[in-house]
């Protein structure tokens, strides 16, 4: 009866199997294929029925239930051939499978045999009763390499191609190809190749074991079967083998993957990332910077780089819209990104240029928009009220009402003319606005023409800023006028007197200080400013410091000093000593000028050659290193003590260091 309940002919005759793979997988008529615990037995297949995976009983069915086989193969060819090829390889392979065997070669059985190494535990060798324990089969580092280099499923047999010749002389003559074999002439070769191999690859446990093993161990930790393949000469040279590199995978033959379950698994895109980042063990291997940067994003290792984020998002949407064969018009830039690429673009276009030639980002014309759009920009050139509006509203948004700090400077213009579409004139000519709109084509040469006869072509331009004296605050321009460099103290008198007087009352703005540089017009028009008579004035008197300090102090202002810019003290100051028109002298000492070349020639010198040697004396980068901390610790010694030589120079260059300092921090 045992022999009748696990039998072909039992099995076939179950209404719900389709067809018969081998004694181990059928085909139910639902169509899914499922693995048998054992052979012929139906357990796991009435499991598979009552389950809510089998569609059998729902729906269509499949087609494999309306051709169930006529003719039933005779019950003892089938058991014959299973007996001849007994193995849980088979389970998971379809009638077109070939076995992978590691093939032995003839230099394999030429070399000298080494016993594999292998881990014993103590568990299974102390064993004093007779009990049977569970083979551990040949485990060890070697044996975990080999495992990890070898795609195959046995070893030990002979070549493939050797093994086909024999069974089908008339198919492989010349060239053994796996694509002349149908399903049955696999079938036998998979038998012959079984039948010659020795060991088998038991991936699930990391290790090799014998073809013959019964899984069963009386002595020590792995069974008789699996001791004797310890000594095979074939099996030690394969795993005396060294891995081979990764870049040499590539040669390693298709078919050896085909029968590979994870191939169909690996179609898909993110399941393939993620194989490949689990398996990424090897040191040739680089990671796949696209997914390390994905992974650190989705942690939020950029959450405070506004600039980069915005970055990612716009080469991203260029990217999306080059695939889709659209222009790239009207692309969304983030406030933080659309800054960045203000501040690149105004310190060199062509730095901007380089930027979008590897990147993506915003056009110089593109920021000159931006700019021209901002209800910031400045559209009056003259110094008016309009201009000093813009100030005050961006100090009531900062609920700022304090001090403000009133500049003015005139700088160097290169001589030239040009049309102004916002304006709607031309500009570079000491004429007024007027006197130089365009309101027709015919009208440009007349103003060129008249610009020339009355020589106005700018040569200076005078700007006036407002700054809140605190940090991270830029200056604001609210007056640019043109000029011939010939401006009078009288002059720019006007223009302080049309600020504190006329414009500054009637916006409430808090004006401080007007700060200049060192040309004389520019003082005396402070002087006259100081000389303005007020009804109240700030009076400091200190006969002993023969201090006597006076401001007038104006309605709805406040009191007025005159100061000089940091920076341009710092420009003076330097400029002091590297004239050398007067000797700066402290005490019994003095600054000079060749203490700047001593400095420069220290290994650790803060300056440059070109700070001292032809040198540049509008540099402000120059100025700052000449008084910074680090150019003062150059004239100490190691134990913080001034050199012999430079006490006057390091005094000079500390009070005028700490001056500026004060007055930029507090």
């Amino acid at each position: 009866m045992s022999g009748w309940k696990y039998s072909f002919e039992r099995l076939s005759k179950h209404e719900y199997v389709a067809c018969i793979i081998h004694p181990k997988k059928v085909v139910c008529i639902c169509g899914q294929k499922i693995k048998l615990n054992r052979k012929w037995e139906k357990d796991y297949l009435n499991r598979h029925i009552q389950r809510s995976g089998c569609k059998a009983d729902k729906g269509q069915r499949t087609i494999y239930n309306w051709f169930k086989p006529i003719e039933v193969k005779p019950v003892k060819q089938v058991e014959e051939e299973e007996e001849e090829y007994d193995s849980d390889v088979y389970d998971n392979m379809d009638d077109d499978d070939l076995i992978r065997v590691d093939e032995v070669n003839e230099n394999d059985q030429n070399q000298e045999i080494l016993a594999i190494n292998i881990e014993e535990t103590s568990d299974n060798t102390r064993n004093t009763k007779k009990q049977k324990l569970i083979c551990m089969g040949l485990q060890s580092e070697e044996i975990s390499k080999y495992i990890k280099r070898t795609p195959a499923q046995f070893g030990g047999s002979r070549r493939i191609e050797v093994v086909a010749r024999e069974l089908f002389p008339n198919l492989f003559s010349q060239k053994f190809s796996r694509k002349k074999l149908n399903s049955k002439q696999k079938r036998q070769l998979n038998h012959a190749l079984f039948a010659e191999s020795i060991w088998q690859i038991d991936r699930p446990s990391n290790a090799v074991r014998a073809k013959a093993c019964t899984g069963i161990a009386e002595r020590g930790n792995i069974c008789t079967e699996c001791s004797y393949i310890r000594y095979n000469q074939a099996l030690c040279n394969k795993i005396a083998r060294p891995l081979p590199l990764s870049s040499n995978i590539k040669f390693t033959p298709k078919h050896y993957w085909e029968d590979n379950p994870l191939k169909r698994c690996l179609k898909n895109c993110d399941l393939r990332d993620i194989w490949n980042i689990l398996n990424n063990e090897s040191e040739n291997q680089q990671e796949n910077p696209w997914i390390a940067l994905a992974d650190k994003a989705l942690k939020g290792a950029f959450k405070d780089k506004p600039i980069f984020t915005g970055l990612c998002e716009v080469m991203g949407d260029a990217i999306e819209r080059k695939m889709k064969n659209k222009s790239k018009r009207n692309l969304k830039y983030s406030d933080e990104f659309t800054s960045f690429l203000t501040i690149l673009g105004g310190i060199s276009s062509r730095a901007l240029d380089l930027f979008r030639q590897n990147l993506e980002g915003r056009t110089i014309q593109s920021i000159r928009q931006l700019r021209r759009n901002d209800d910031d920009y400045l559209t009056n050139p003259e110094l008016c009220y309009e201009n000093v509006a813009r100030v005050k509203r961006l100090i009531d948004t900062v609920n700022y009402n304090g001090p403000i700090c009133a500049m003015t400077d005139n700088t160097k213009l290169k001589p030239r003319l040009r049309y102004s579409p916002n304006l709607g004139c031309i500009i570079g000519s000491t004429l007024s606005n007027e006197e130089t709109t365009v309101n027709i084509y015919n009208d440009i040469p007349k103003i060129i023409n008249n610009v020339k006869s009355e020589n106005g072509i700018a040569k200076n331009v005078r700007a006036y800023i407002l700054q809140i004296p605190l940090s991270k605050f830029p200056p604001i321009v609210i007056a640019l006028l043109p000029n011939k460099g010939a401006d009078t103290a009288d002059l720019i008198l006007q223009l302080h007197k049309r600020l504190i007087l006329e414009i500054a009352p009637q916006l409430s703005l808090h004006i401080l200080s007007l700060g200049s540089d060192g040309a004389i017009t520019e003082y005396q028009a402070q002087q006259l400013i100081v000389n303005i008579q007020t009804s109240e004035k700030l009076t400091v008197i200190e006969p002993q410091l023969k201090i006597n300090f006076s401001c007038p102090i104006f309605n709805y202002i406040g009191p007025i000093i005159r100061v000089q810019d940091p920076k341009h003290a710092k420009k003076t100051a330097r400029n002091a000593i590297m004239s050398g028109a007067r000797l700066l002298t402290f005490g019994n000492s003095s600054a000079r000028y060749d203490h700047f070349l001593q400095l420069i020639n220290q290994n650790s010198s803060i300056l440059y050659k070109n700070d001292v040697i032809k040198l540049d004396r509008q540099d402000d980068a120059a100025a700052y290193r000449t008084f910074c901390s680090s150019n003062f610790r150059q004239c100490l010694t190691t134990d913080y003590q001034v050199k012999i030589g430079m006490e006057g120079f390091a005094v000079y260059i500390f009070i005028i260091g700490k001056i500026s300092r004060i007055f930029i921090c507090h």
